[in-house]
């Protein structure tokens, strides 16, 4: 078994549509071996680099192992587009990576622990020192006090006047002590919702990602089941973005992304989910929305969008020109995830067959 980036890759070799009974029984290492040429194979024909993560992933694609990696590499591989780094990234950390949120809460999650370790040490040692100013207290009573000489008796009271500063101030300090640990929980529990936000959102355009917006579409469907709520999922595409990437280099292109990412903010409120989809692409979830009103809504995006880089066109000396093309699908009844992404990704394709820059909405003409 070989392990790359975290990834444990099994001696599984690559599906194919040959008969195997007619081929003589390799060894493990012989299916290892041949799975590795197959995987180097799809990364020379991509021209995707040969880091350990993409080697990972197309070492899954070619041995089926998970074989949702090879329907996310697919659908990628449909596109059309280069295959960037992102997109890469994206599917490794969804099917192999631990995500950042999982590593900041096991961080989270080993300090809390050891500051209930503290504080249980802490309660511990005041119950220790609680219990001895107790036997001094018994041992006192038990005294004869009566018959006592003077000197002895100022000797017990002066003992258990010492006993006392030291129970107050082991008091005072499990109280400091106890109050630290609180706020430490505090600043804990407000580290972990920080990472929890920012694992749902994407680091270049400061929208929600791919991971946020299954979640929330999920949740969606699930509301409108119930409910009988409307709702509609639009997927949105940059014509011919990797020419503006070609052309004017990366930078440019991650400029249009932002912009197109805040026009999509800027012309949608606050219920609505913006969420970049991979890529170039991306997506936006409508509650409460009619195709017709949704429809309205993404022409005016479009519009938007076409102002902003006519009036933004230059970049480093070069003109760019940017417009998107859109898709919409209303939510059906018992209507799954996959169908209703299907039913606007063929919108999408429509609009993009039809000459691209415009809207296209399941439904209509």
């Amino acid at each position: 078994m070989l392990i790359v980036s975290g990834f444990k890759m099994s001696a599984a070799a690559p599906q194919t549509e040959t008969n195997d009974l007619d081929s003589p029984p390799v060894s493990a290492r012989t299916q290892i071996f041949q799975t590795c040429q197959a995987a180097f194979q799809q990364i020379q024909e991509y021209d995707t680099p040969p880091d350990p993560i993409t080697y990972a992933l197309w070492y899954a694609y070619v041995s089926y192992q998970p074989p949702g990696v090879r329907q996310d590499m697919d659908k990628l591989i449909a596109s059309g587009r280069k295959i960037d780094a992102y997109e890469l990234t994206e599917i490794y950390n969804s099917h192999f990576q631990t995500s950042e949120l999982e590593d900041t809460n096991e961080a989270i999650g080993r300090e809390m622990e050891d500051n209930l370790e503290n504080v249980s040490k802490m309660l511990e040692s005041g119950i220790e020192q609680n219990t001895h100013f107790q036997n001094t207290l018994s041992d006192i009573q038990d005294a004869p006090l009566v018959t006592a000489p003077q000197d002895e008796f100022k000797s017990m009271i002066d003992h258990l006047v010492v006993e006392s500063q030291k129970v107050s101030a082991a008091t005072l300090r499990l109280t400091n002590n106890l109050l630290q640990s609180q706020q430490r929980v505090k600043e804990l529990n407000e580290e972990l919702e920080t990472a929890r936000r920012q694992s749902l959102l994407d680091p270049l355009t400061n929208v929600a990602n791919r991971r946020a917006l299954e979640q929330r579409l999920a949740w969606q469907i699930k509301h409108s089941n119930e409910t009988r709520a409307r709702f509609c999922l639009v997927l949105a595409d940059l014509d011919e973005f990797k020419k503006v990437n070609d052309n004017l280099g990366h930078q440019a292109g991650d400029a249009v992304l932002r912009a197109f990412a805040h026009t999509l903010q800027n012309e949608t409120k606050g219920s609505d989910l913006v969420a970049r989809y991979g890529g170039d692409e991306f997506a936006v979830i409508l509650p409460s929305t009619e195709i017709a009103a949704a429809y309205n809504l993404m022409v005016r995006v479009k519009h938007k969008f076409e102002e902003m880089n006519t009036a933004a066109s230059q970049f480093q000396g070069a003109s760019t020109h940017a417009t998107a093309s859109f898709g919409i699908a209303a939510f059906k009844s018992n209507r799954s995830a996959d169908d209703i992404v299907a039913a606007a990704d063929m919108s999408l394709g429509r609009a993009k067959s039809l000459g691209r820059n415009r809207v296209c909405a399941e439904g209509f003409a």
